[in-house]
C-alpha cells in the first residue's frame, strides 16, 4: 500500500513538473528528460565496491542566468528523478552475502557552467532524496568463522531522508542528446548505529566484540539527457548576438 501511494505521488509530481516545464520553455527555459543507471555502494555496511546497478529516470528544467546568451555561462537547474541505489555482495568467500535495493525520489538543485564552444557543462549542487521503498537481505555463515564481521539485525532502520552532494559533468553527443556523468555522496547518515560483531568460538567469548557503524550512500550516475527545446534556444541566441553586434 505504501509503495503504491508513493508511485501515484511520483506520477502526479512528474505530471505537474512537466506542465511547468512546458510553460517555462516559452520564457527561455530548457526542459529535458533523462534515462540511465547508477553504480553504487553503501559506505559503512562492511561490503566494498560499486557493484549495485540500478535504474535512474527523470525530468528537469534549466534556467539561464544570462538571458541574452542562454546557451552559455551560468545556469540553474532542478530535477525530479526516480533513482535506485544500494549495495551488493554475492561472492561466497566474503564475510557475508548482502543485497540492498533502495528506491528514492530525488530532487537535485544545481548550478551549472556551460562552455558553448566546447559543448561541455560542469555542475555542482545539493540533492534531497526521499526513500519510499527498500528491500534488504543478509546471508550469514553458520557457524561463525573466526574474525568474520557479522551484522546483528536491530531496529536501526534506513532513514527516509537523504541529503547529498552532487558533482556533474556532461557533454553533447549529437544535437539535443547529451551524456551526463554524475557523482553523489550522502552528507548525513542514511542509517545510524547499525551493530556488527565478531563471532568467535565458544572458548574465546572473552574476546567477543561489537561495534556500530553509520551508513551513507555513495554512487555514480551515467545517463543520456534529451533537451526538449534547445533548438529554440539556439535560434534565440543567434538573434540576440545579431542585435548586440
Amino acid at each position: 500500500m505504501i509503495l503504491r501511494k508513493a508511485k501515484y505521488g511520483l506520477i502526479i509530481l512528474i505530471f505537474l513538473f512537466m506542465l511547468s516545464s512546458y510553460r517555462l520553455a516559452a520564457q527561455n527555459f530548457k526542459g529535458f528528460v533523462s534515462l540511465g543507471f547508477n553504480v553504487s555502494q553503501i559506505d559503512g555496511d562492511e561490503v566494498y565496491g560499486f557493484k549495485k546497478l540500478g535504474p535512474v529516470v527523470g525530468i528537469g528544467a534549466m534556467m539561464p542566468l544570462n538571458y541574452d546568451l542562454p546557451n552559455e555561462g551560468f545556469q540553474l537547474s532542478m530535477e525530479i528523478n526516480y533513482s535506485q541505489r544500494g549495495a551488493k555482495e554475492s561472492t561466497s568467500g566474503d564475510p557475508f552475502i548482502y543485497k540492498a535495493n533502495l528506491d528514492y525520489l530525488d530532487v537535485p538543485l544545481m548550478l551549472h557552467y556551460v562552455d558553448a564552444r566546447g559543448g561541455v557543462t560542469l555542475g555542482l549542487g545539493l540533492q534531497y532524496g526521499r526513500l519510499f521503498h527498500y528491500t534488504e537481505s543478509w546471508t550469514l555463515p553458520n557457524p561463525g568463522i573466526l574474525g568474520m564481521d557479522r551484522p546483528t539485525i536491530t531496529n536501526a532502520e534506513f532513514l527516509k531522508n537523504d541529503f547529498a552532494f552532487v558533482g556533474d559533468f556532461r557533454f553533447t553527443l549529437w544535437q539535443k542528446f547529451k551524456l551526463d556523468v554524475r557523482y553523489q555522496y550522502s552528507l548525513l547518515p542514511i542509517r545510524k548505529d547499525f551493530e556488527f560483531n565478531n563471532s568467535f568460538p565458544a572458548s574465546s567469548l572473552n574476546d567477543y566484540r561489537t561495534w556500530l557503524r553509520s551508513f551513507k550512500n555513495n554512487w555514480l550516475t551515467f545517463r543520456i539527457i534529451y533537451v526538449i527545446n534547445e533548438e529554440q534556444e539556439q535560434k534565440y541566441t543567434s538573434k540576440s548576438k545579431h542585435r548586440r553586434y
